[in-house]
């Protein structure tokens, strides 16, 4: 041992330097792959095995063991599986996901080691702008995996087939598409069987911008004109759903120009006409696959079902389906969230998006509206701003910076437009009380209607209605945005005041018989000036079924108003009797509007039903020897025939929508 002391300054003596080293054992190979292993399968040890060939996995059949080190996960490892068995939770969904929160324990987590739950969402696609993925979205977890990819030494821990965007159902053949397939509709068979002469499309398009009230804000002319320009030089290399924009703009300005007088054609020819440039829009979107979030999508689909909502004036579930769906993919491309926070776009596609999404929740409001359901949007998850008061000649597509919005006091095209979206905020909680279950309090009710009136003074004074003998200087366009604006207003006190209305609220019955009395009579002295000579007659395609459907909205107020003014004492407008009789006369006069409307409408002509028993009802109460209208001609097997009706008892209180359609046998 005195030979060793010498050599202690180079060599460390350990108790166990005499311990004999364990043995290391080789692993065998194995004899069972992998994938039989793990399911506890026979194996024929063929490469690859039968049972792997069987179920469709001879790609991972493999007879490899792991080494040892890879029993030993590390830090970076941990947590890579943790927040992949995060992912897994999310795509078993949300019962799943809520069963595990009720049934875990918190798990302390280091921030140091996790990213702020409150990180920015973000656009994931490999098109810019065609795929939002919020804070919720499994995409967004693994954001956190890109960060361990540099612990890990990983330069990718994905497949190339399985980037961010690319779901099970992006693999699958491309021609399975709702509704038909892309192959079905070869672009040069659509443009060669369904689009005009150029001339011929030029007076469509000069129908259509030349009639403003339908002109969606979303489409740019000084765009859309470069696009139309490039559109002839190669017509069957242009897109799909751009095409379907042009169709769909035709089809709309067919319509128009025939309600004119434009053309001298009959409306079957119009019509035929009309469903010609539709189909063609359609076949498009098919041949565009519309059900991909991508560039025109959304603008084709909302102005394909636009062209839908023009042909009827009774409301469209076609429409209101087709807005479902234009709803939840414009969600998934981020247009709820406001341009600037979401970088990489351009000072116009900012723009223009804004205009998209305003339209979007007033559409799909009001069509929602009219089907008594509740909105696709929640404005509480929007943050998207209200567009510009701009005119199309203020910015294009080189625009740097946009340039402040217009005067309010200039009634631009888009100002109307820009209105309406303020009023939405109001009225989406009024259709939300209506829908709702609960009923307000007193205190409730008067807050809410200040909400609503309060918004109605902030409407620019060149948008406030006023009696049509001083608008004969204005243009009819300016006249029926005035009407739009006025509408909103007036049907958020009579839905919303409705449901209190019958309940007893004196506050709730005064409102509602007010508004209600403006609505019709303001409708009543518009309508005057659809009919020939008048100042709208060349206008009269502006009459919407939204329009319409407010109008009947209005006269079933008046018929709740009648059977609740019987009932005393109630703080009504004026003296009860003087009231009582403007009411029957709005009716009366509203009566022969129905009447007249009833070959367009099926709901017109339910109303028309309606408000005859109504003054039948009140002249029989009355001890008057005759009716005030005749009985109606329809037999009993017409599906509009109900004999005497009382409007009350079949009416749901607690729905959104007129309710005539309640008893129709569509």
């Amino acid at each position: 041992m005195s030979d060793l002391s010498s050599l202690t300054g180079k060599f460390r003596v350990r108790k166990d330097v005499y311990a004999v080293a364990k043995p290391s054992k080789r692993p065998r190979e194995s004899l069972v792959c992998f994938q039989c292993r793990k399911a506890k399968l026979r194996c024929d040890r063929q490469k690859p095995c039968s049972s792997c060939v069987r179920k469709d996995e001879a790609d991972t059949c493999s007879y490899q063991r792991s080494s040892p080190d890879a029993t030993k996960p590390s830090t970076a490892e941990d947590r890579l599986a943790h927040l992949e068995s995060l992912v897994r939770d999310l795509i078993q969904g949300s019962a799943t996901t809520s069963t595990v929160k009720n049934s875990v324990p918190d798990i302390q987590i280091n921030s140091s080691d996790y990213s702020d739950p409150r990180t920015p969402a973000h656009i994931a696609d490999s098109e810019p702008g065609t795929r939002y993925a919020g804070s919720t979205h499994w995409s967004a977890i693994l954001d956190d995996i890109h960060g361990i990819k540099a612990a890990l030494g990983q330069h990718d821990y994905f497949p190339e087939s399985e980037q961010i965007g690319m779901s099970s159902a992006s693999r699958c053949r491309r021609d399975m598409i709702i509704f038909g397939s892309a192959n079905n509709y070869p672009m040069k068979m659509i443009i060669s069987h369904y689009l005009p002469s150029k001339l011929e499309v030029d007076r469509l398009l000069a129908v259509y911008f030349q009639g403003e009230a339908f002109i969606i804000p979303f489409i740019h002319a000084t765009q859309f004109q470069r696009q139309y320009r490039a559109f002839w030089e190669d017509p069957a290399a242009s897109n799909p759903l751009w095409l379907s924009i042009l169709f769909s703009i035709c089809s709309a300005a067919t319509m128009v120009q025939g309600t004119v007088g434009i053309a001298p054609a009959t409306r079957e020819d119009v019509m035929a006409d009309v469903r010609h440039f539709q189909e063609a829009a359609g076949k498009c979107l098919v041949r565009g696959e519309y059900h991909r979030p991508q560039q025109y999508v959304l603008e084709a689909l909302t102005l394909y079902a636009q062209t839908i909502n023009m042909q009827s004036l009774d409301p469209s579930r076609e429409v209101g389906a087709i807005f479902g769906m234009i709803v939840r993919m414009a969600y998934e491309m981020g247009y709820h969230r406001d341009p600037d926070s979401l970088g990489s776009i351009t000072v116009f596609e900012g723009e223009m998006r804004r205009r998209f999404w305003a339209l979007c929740k007033q559409v799909d409001l009001m069509v929602s509206f009219q089907l008594g359901l509740p909105s696709n949007i929640c404005l509480e998850n929007c943050d998207t701003q209200s567009p510009r008061n701009l005119a199309d000649s203020d910015f294009d597509e080189d625009t740097i910076a946009l340039p402040p919005s217009r005067s309010e006091d200039e009634p631009v095209g888009i100002l109307w437009f820009i209105v309406k979206d303020r009023q939405m905020a109001s009225f989406s909680k009024v259709c939300r009380d209506t829908l709702s279950f609960d009923e307000k309090s007193e205190t409730e009710i008067v807050q809410l209607d200040g909400e609503i009136r309060r918004m109605y003074t902030t409407i620019p004074e060149s948008l406030r209605t006023r009696p049509l003998a001083d608008s004969i200087s204005d243009p009819p366009f300016l006249v029926m945005t005035r009407i739009y604006v006025e509408f909103i207003y007036l049907k958020s006190l009579c839905v919303f005041h409705r449901k209190y209305m019958v309940r007893g609220d004196p506050f709730s019955t005064k409102s509602c018989v007010e508004a209600g009395q403006q609505l019709v009579g303001l409708f009543i002295e518009v309508y005057r000036e659809f009919s020939p000579g008048g100042q709208l007659h060349r206008e009269r395609w502006m009459l919407t079924n939204f329009t319409m459907n407010d109008f009947l909205l209005g006269c079933m107020v008046l018929c709740l108003a009648v059977n609740t003014l019987k009932n005393e004492p109630y703080n009504l407008p004026g003296d009860s009797k003087s009231t009582k009789q403007e009411i029957l006369s709005l009716l009366r006069q509203a009566h022969d509007i129905c009447i007249e409307k009833s070959s367009a409408s099926r709901d017109a002509r339910y109303v028309a039903q309606v408000i005859i028993a109504t003054l039948n009802k009140q002249s029989h109460e009355s001890a008057e020897s005759t009716p005030l209208l005749p009985t109606s001609s329809l037999g009993e097997d017409d599906p509009f025939y109900f004999g005497w009706l009382d409007p009350f008892q079949a009416g749901d209180e607690s729905g959104l929508s007129c309710d005539w359609r309640l008893l129709d046998s569509r």
